[in-house]
């Protein structure tokens, strides 16, 4: 039932009191994205309804890989030179842990209970498991050379990890927390996304201007698709929420492309300036934003008439994007 209906039932004063407790949650509810700013050392918080800046947020040196806890309560950043992990409090958008993460925490990810994170040591060519309750890294595993792109699978049963350089994604087992296989994928793997459903995986390779294709049970890549399009590097990846359409952005090829998940051929493209990197969506699927490094910008997208819908300042070297309800 809508609130503010349910609300008009009660008396005068408790109907008052209902409405302004109606309003705060609805404000309460609006997307806000994070953008992490590599070389600006902070964070933007952007009000996506308002397409405005609302804070901003200063961590530790060179933020990459960014991520909201499953409540929203709280920010994970990697922070590269300081080998940690940065912890944001939403209430107070302030840092208050930094948790020691491995050599050169690039990218990483969260199971999806909120308890462990898994993130890619570029430096060490290995992935690290962080039990979040003991901020502590529990253990480690060797994966392939420069590893970055770290995901999950919707089951919380595999980690992918892309390797750069080996052109491969190590398929760790996070239950023990080992290595199952290793997929050779196009050249360049940047990141990874699985279906909602959890029975693929879509590999952005930022030199082969491609997507892999992997069938997860199998552990096989069953199609690549090409992204033809002028100087696509494709690297951030995302799936709908309903599965059906699968986004990238290609870097300097300054555009998001979409790709349908049924045919997988590309049914659109959206121009984007500035080299759009990183990559979040809302939770409705209606809007996507993208950190482009360049114009130290990020771009709000209408994910169904693929348009720019509004464009606000980030800071240097923009790189990557978590959307979430607060």
């Amino acid at each position: 039932m809508n609130r503010i209906i349910w609300c008009r039932a009660r008396g005068r004063v408790a109907w008052l009191a209902c409405v302004v407790a109606s309003l705060a949650t609805s404000a309460v509810a609006q997307p806000f994205a994070y953008v992490s700013n590599e070389w600006s050392n902070d964070i933007t918080v952007v009000d996506v309804a308002k397409a405005a800046v609302a804070a901003t947020i200063p961590v530790g040196k060179r933020p990459r890989g960014i991520a909201l806890s499953p409540d929203a309560k709280t920010l994970y950043v990697a922070l590269g030179s300081e080998d940690a992990i940065g912890v944001v409090d939403l209430a107070t958008r302030k840092m208050t842990d930094k948790i020691a993460a491995g050599s050169d925490p690039e990218m990483f990810a969260l199971s999806p209970d909120g308890s462990k994170l898994y993130a890619s040591n570029e430096d060490a060519n290995s992935a690290s498991l962080i039990d979040l309750a003991r901020r502590a890294v529990v253990a480690s595993v060797p994966v392939g050379i420069e590893p970055e792109g770290v995901s999950v699978s919707p089951d919380g049963r595999l980690v992918y990890v892309t390797s750069e350089s080996t052109h491969s994604v190590s398929v760790i087992q996070a239950q023990p927390f080992e290595v199952k296989t290793s997929i050779l994928v196009e050249t360049r793997p940047r990141e990874a996304a699985f279906s909602p459903d959890g029975s693929r995986a879509y590999v952005s390779a930022e030199i082969a201007g491609a997507v892999s294709v992997v069938d997860v049970k199998r552990s096989k890549v069953v199609a690549t698709i090409r992204i033809d399009r002028p100087g696509a590097r494709p690297k951030g990846v995302l799936v709908s929420p309903d599965g059906k359409r699968v986004f990238v952005s290609t870097g300097s090829g300054n555009e998001v492309v979409v790709i349908d998940a049924a045919s997988l051929q590309l049914v659109g493209h959206v121009a984007v300036e500035g080299r759009p990197w990183g990559l979040g969506m809302t939770r409705d699927g209606r809007r996507l934003v993208t950190a482009n490094g360049v114009a130290a910008t990020a771009a709000v997208i209408d994910t169904e008439t693929l348009r720019v819908v509004a464009t606000v300042p980030a800071g240097k070297g923009a790189w990557g994007v978590a959307v979430g309800p607060n």
